[in-house]
């Protein structure tokens, strides 16, 4: 694509080294899977993360040219790299995003807004797709790098663009909009995401209308834009005030009314979002001069995206990562990046089918396909589809090749061993229906599953990690299967984020993340005698917090001859009155600290216990002063320093000054906060969902369920759904005690719930048999349940039930 030489002369950056390389690619984040020898890594600084930390490792790997900011590595330490040196990395390749763009004279298509920019991007690319070669944004790439990486992806056969522009404060659409230049721009709707960003609403629609400033047609969604003509565009308003555009219709139906033409459009969703988004495609596609007729078409054969991978439990103790919507070069990158950070004790499988409408000749995309599947190890490799068996020699790896989806479902039984002990990847164009391998593959299981959102894990880790000192550690709890989330999948998205300590409750819990190759240190904060000899041999941390254990722990290192110290935590008790060494036995402490040479103690720590609550602050503080004292004389008696932690995550936010050299992030890092601003920061990690089996219609005086608890005064209509207290869903909350979701709309229990199901009043809300129902998806859903138990959200999450399948989705 460009020589370095050129990027700088094109950027104003300053090239320094042996060789002026090609590159033919971007990487910012040195975990992804890149060629070496025409790739460029841009190290980027941020409030966490500082990608110069990783040049050398890259360089161990084989990689030779650097984008890094001035002053932030010393390329004299790299003699056989080469470097591009400037003030600001991100600038640089932004502007050399701009500069890309600039050589292209083709339609640019710009989304912004809210909620709904992946979805009408990737529709308008479902029905484009046969008219143009679109390059588009990968997944949801919309932010000041993700624009410039998905605009640096231009190629010279591409004929139409895609972009989505997301933003988060001030300033940054205008950087967006002079890289991606739109001839056509897309708003969707103006909502509260990122609204903390902001100083209003307002102030965020004015800066996300910047990208419209030198578009030619601005169409905007249902959005109250009153007396705003953008300049040098045509403005083209779907709904809302004064439009241009007259929206009607409900359900599936959707009537658009225009000067010139009217649409009549059935679409495959009738949810109010996809409803609202079809519209605006179909206005698309309209300004793209498509015949009436041919929109209707188009709009009826849309299909759902899947915005996220999901990651399901499978056959033969396997994991399916389901990714099967979106088949091009770009995602499937993506998709065997997201692979190579799974557990590498299973082999890796990758199912393909044929590639679609790519712009490029077959010649050039399979062995571009065959490239990323040796970079990235894979082990066995499943091509579906008759063009890709033609290059089967391009993969260099155990393979397997068939004509369709349906002679691979054929062949599958006398193969379905080779399909154990595996992480499968499925990546296939829509037309191929990979939905039915991911059926064939995905353990079965009832329709209740826990949804653990990992990319809103990532983000509340770094809302916390954005309220400490940069030098603070970070230890994060993933006991009582991670608050019910899965304790290995949690801790490997945690190891991967870089935290530096798990905590689990006890010595199995701490096993189990062992044998799913987690090499975090782990502390066990409730060990057992019994169990001494598994947290040894596993290489866990033990809190001791009694003389008892402490001399326990000690004679059980004798006795298995262990001569190097072995890493302990010191226990507090400053106030909680549970675990811990009191102040008071401070003296028999420091003396049996001063003679035990088999241990070493990593940590000293205490918990608090009312940090959430300013009533108690006195209290709280009171705690940190006896604490501070203690780890003091602790210190002075081992003579050398020790890790002290006390902070939980409500003491994260509240207590700045307790954070010393660790905090204890818990259950802030599943989404609920401490108040009303932190929980306004944090993002609801869980969603409980099951589905409707069956509905039917009650008269005045009929009963529902064990002991006839349920009495209808009037005509109902109710619905059995498969969740009932074996699963997490408490008795307590039948007869009315509280309710679901079912299209957004409450609906109460009706009689006593049982075992494996429970009755719901379905009257009030149009739905059907199989049907999502949601138990709780946001805060104030899961708050409300806890409110109706009497309870805490811990308890809530901790009473899911093992039975019920977890399900981990990532963008």
């Amino acid at each position: 694509m460009y020589k370095l030489s050129r990027i700088a002369e094109i950027t104003g950056s300053r090239f320094t080294g042996p060789s002026d390389h090609d590159v033919q690619a971007f990487m910012h984040d040195s975990r992804a899977i890149q060629p070496p020898d025409s790739t460029l890594f841009v190290a980027l600084r941020s409030g966490r993360n500082n990608g110069h930390r990783f040049i050398a490792d890259l360089v161990e790997r084989g990689f030779r040219s650097f984008l890094i900011q001035k002053g932030g590595a010393d390329p004299a330490n790299y003699p056989e790299a080469s470097f591009l040196v400037s003030d600001d990395p991100l600038k640089t390749l932004q502007d050399l995003a701009a500069f890309h763009r600039q050589q292209f004279k083709i339609p640019v298509i710009g989304i912004t807004g809210s909620n709904g920019k992946t979805m009408v991007k990737e529709w308008l690319y479902q029905a484009l797709n046969e008219n143009y070669h679109i390059c588009r944004s990968p997944k949801s790439y919309n932010s000041q790098i993700g624009v410039a990486l998905s605009i640096l992806n231009l190629r010279s056969f591409h004929t139409l663009a895609i972009f989505e522009a997301g933003i988060s404060s001030p300033g940054e659409m205008a950087n967006l909009e002079k890289m991606m230049k739109p001839t056509m721009c897309v708003f969707t709707s103006l909502g509260s995401a990122h609204d903390e960003g902001f100083r209003d609403r307002e102030q965020k629609l004015s800066e996300k209308l910047l990208l419209f400033r030198n578009s030619r047609v601005n169409i905007f969604s249902e959005v109250n834009v009153p007396g705003r003509m953008l300049p040098g565009g045509r403005n083209v308003m779907i709904g809302g005030l004064n439009p241009d555009w007259i929206v009607e219709g409900d359900g599936r139906n959707i009537r658009l009314t225009s000067e010139a033409m009217t649409l009549q459009i059935e679409t495959p969703f009738s949810d109010d979002a996809s409803r609202q988004n079809a519209a605006t495609c179909a206005v698309v596609l309209s300004e793209l001069g498509m015949e009436e007729d041919v929109v209707i078409k188009k709009l009826a054969a849309l299909q759902a995206i899947a915005l996220r991978l999901e990651i399901r439990q499978a056959i033969h103790n396997s994991f399916v990562i389901n990714d099967f919507y979106n088949s091009d070069l770009d995602s499937l990158h993506i998709a065997l990046d997201y692979l190579e950070r799974q557990d590498r004790r299973w082999r890796r499988i990758v199912v393909v089918s044929d590639i679609e409408q790519s712009g490029l000749s077959p010649d050039e995309l399979y062995k571009e396909v065959g490239k990323l599947i040796a970079a990235h190890r894979i082990d066995l490799f499943v091509g579906i589809g008759e063009r890709i068996e033609d290059y089967a020699d391009l993969f260099d790896c155990e393979k397997m090749f068939f004509r369709d989806t349906l002679h691979f479902i054929d062949a599958f039984p006398p193969n379905a061993e080779r399909f154990a002990d595996a992480t499968i990847l499925l990546k296939g164009a829509r037309s191929f229906g990979f939905e039915a391998i991911g059926r064939l593959l995905q353990q079965k299981s009832h329709d209740t599953v826990f949804e653990i959102d990992l990319n809103r894990l990532t983000a509340n880790v770094n809302y916390y990690r954005s309220l400490v000192r940069s030098d603070v550690q970070m230890m994060c709890m993933v006991k009582a299967m991670g608050y019910g989330s899965g304790g290995p999948e949690i801790a490997r998205t945690l190891q991967h984020l870089g935290v530096h300590y798990l905590a689990v409750a006890y010595a199995d819990e701490g096993m189990e993340l062992r044998q799913s190759m987690i090499r975090l240190p782990v502390m066990v904060m409730n060990p057992e005698e019994e169990g001494f000899d598994d947290i040894i041999m596993h290489q866990l941390e033990p809190e001791l917090y009694s003389m008892r254990v402490l001399k326990a722990f000690s004679q059980k290192l004798d006795s298995m001859g262990i001569a190097e110290p072995f890493p302990v935590h010191i226990k507090i008790d400053s106030g909680m009155r549970r675990l811990g060494f009191s102040p008071e036995e401070m003296p028999d402490l420091l003396k049996e600290l001063s003679t035990l040479r088999q241990l070493r103690v990593r940590s000293v720590f205490s918990h608090l216990a009312g940090s959430e609550d300013p009533a108690h602050d006195s209290f709280t503080r009171q705690q940190l002063h006896v604490f501070r004292n203690v780890c003091l004389q602790i210190e002075n008696t081992l003579g050398y320093p020790v890790i002290k932690h006390i902070c939980n995550s409500a003491a994260i936010s509240r207590f700045p000054e307790a954070h010393l050299d660790m905090v204890r992030l818990g259950i802030g890092m599943y989404g609920v906060g401490s108040n009303r601003e932190e929980q306004v920061a944090l993002q609801n990690v869980g969603m409980l969902k099951t589905r409707i089996r069956q509905i039917r219609r009650l008269q005045p005086g009929d009963t529902v369920g064990y002991s006839r608890r349920g009495i209808v005064s009037k005509e109902t209509r109710t619905a059995v759904i498969p969740i009932g207290y074996a699963d997490g869903f408490s008795r307590l909350l039948g007869n009315g005690a509280h309710g679901v979701y079912v299209h957004g709309k409450f609906c109460p229990t009706l009689g006593n719930i049982c075992m494996d199901m429970c009755m719901i009043d379905v009257t009030a809300v149009e739905c059907a048999e199989g049907d999502e129902v949601i138990i709780f998806s946001n805060y104030e859903e899961l708050a409300a349940l806890a409110k109706a138990l009497k309870t805490i959200p811990y308890e809530v999450l901790t009473n899911v039930s093992a039975r019920v399948k977890r399900v981990y989705v990532q963008e």
